[in-house]
């Protein structure tokens, strides 16, 4: 997607960045009732000939970690701060927490997955590098987590877990549990 062919829509007329007014589904709270440009749906729709990609499916599309999203922010926005203020908004921060927390399976799942075909070769390297994807080595470490994050990481885990395990039964090994063999 080139910023060229919508920039000149992602600030309002005073110079101040667009936030929900970018989104189809907020297209009514609009204060100058200009044509949004993205959808917030998991797919681009179209509506009265007019095509709204969806953020989601190109934010997905980036190879980056939740969080540090700067050339997805720049490429798509033209500045990391219009980034931000979006992320800020009370009514989109669900979705982009949503499409951080799918970003983060599917980082690990990947991780993984590499640790398993690595260890398969004896790649120390490949292994080291994947295990610190997976345990998210580039994440500042803090106090105790709150619920609502021991909550998110516990749906992360599980959507890491039915992946791995997919995989794995798909490429023909076996999960071995405290002595039982599982599939």
């Amino acid at each position: 997607m080139d910023i060229n062919t919508y920039k000149e829509h992602l600030l309002t007329s005073d110079g101040q960045f667009k936030t929900i007014s970018l989104f189809w589904e907020f297209r009514q709270f609009s204060a100058d009732h200009v044509e949004p440009i993205f959808t917030l749906k998991p797919h681009d729709i179209e509506k009265e000939g007019k095509v709204y990609p969806s953020l989601k499916q190109i934010y997905l599309t980036y190879d980056h970690v939740p969080g540090f999203e700067y050339e997805f922010a720049t490429d798509i926005f033209g500045s990391w701060d219009h980034w931000l203020k979006i992320t800020e908004s009370k009514m989109l921060k669900e979705y982009i927490q949503a499409w951080r927390d799918e970003l983060d399976v599917r980082i690990k799942a990947q991780a993984l997955k590499a640790m398993m075909f690595a260890s398969r070769d004896n790649d120390a390297k490949g292994i080291n590098a994947a295990k610190y994807l997976a345990d998210k080595g580039y994440v500042s470490k803090r106090g105790r987590p709150s619920k609502a994050e021991l909550e998110r990481e516990r749906k992360i885990q599980a959507g890491v877990r039915n992946d791995l395990e997919s995989d794995m039964e798909r490429i023909g090994l076996k999960v071995v549990n405290g002595g039982e063999d599982k599939k």
